[in-house]
């Protein structure tokens, strides 16, 4: 699985028709007045799917990161006791198969990992393989010390150990961003709203106001004008809100 991108399912990719239908709705009622405007509705919906993915993708990958770190004190931990890195990872497995659901990602890949080291895969080979796939850039520079500690005879309990304490400084750096941003991500989202809200103020408030600015080529530019300027404000919004740790 390549936690980079994320797969929807069948439900999920009908709930992302559904939502793009009513953002084509709402832009072609606001905008144009006119029915020929849902032929947005195909870039609206890769639009709206692209980014709705890469939310998920990245709020899979923050998940990832929480159980990787618990993995990698349990390796630790089992190391500290004596066992082998290959036996220490089968300890950690059962470790955190009680922390976590069965169906958890860090659960399910230390039990693929399992089986890769039981088709006499090396360990060195199977951290590199989940890192590759992880997007997770403290468990690709923990796979390569890794490798290279246990080929040279490394430390490798102070490997881990460190490990976990930077995932959880990161970890801990990402909530007080995402606390601080809080506030101003709500105002986004409300920003992102109002446009629409004045539009619809206008529309039921004074009928005919914006009837000049419907069915017409100079109306049509206007507006599509302002949605231009719009759709650019949101982005802005979004990569000034969207900082990565």
């Amino acid at each position: 699985m390549n936690y980079r991108e994320y797969r929807p399912t069948a439900v999920q990719r009908l709930q992302y028709m559904l939502e793009a239908a009513g953002i084509t709705g709402i832009v072609a009622l606001c905008f144009y007045n006119s029915l020929w405007a849902v032929l947005l509705f195909p870039a609206v919906l890769w639009k709206h799917e692209k980014e709705r993915r890469g939310q998920t993708a990245k709020r899979r990958r923050k998940e990832l990161k929480l159980q990787f770190r618990d993995a990698v004190q349990g390796l630790a931990a089992a190391l500290a006791a004596g066992y082998s890195a290959e036996n220490a990872l089968r300890e950690a497995g059962r470790d955190l198969k009680l922390m976590y659901a069965a169906d958890a990602d860090m659960v399910q890949e230390l039990s693929a990992m399992e089986r890769k080291l039981d088709a006499n895969q090396t360990i060195e080979q199977v951290m590199e393989d989940f890192a590759g796939r992880s997007g997770l850039e403290e468990a690709e520079v923990f796979a390569e010390i890794f490798s290279v500690g246990k080929r040279s005879g490394g430390d490798l309990i102070k490997i881990m150990g460190d490990t976990a304490v930077n995932i959880s400084d990161t970890v801990e750096t990402e909530r007080q961003v995402s606390s601080a941003l809080a506030a101003r991500r709500y105002e986004q989202r409300i920003m992102n709203v109002i446009p629409f809200a004045m539009v619809l103020y206008l529309r039921v408030g004074c009928p005919g106001f914006l009837d000049p600015l419907y069915g017409n080529l100079p109306g049509i530019c206007v507006m599509t004008a302002c949605l231009g300027l719009y759709l650019g404000a949101w982005y802005l919004g979004k990569r000034l809100l969207d900082i990565e740790v």
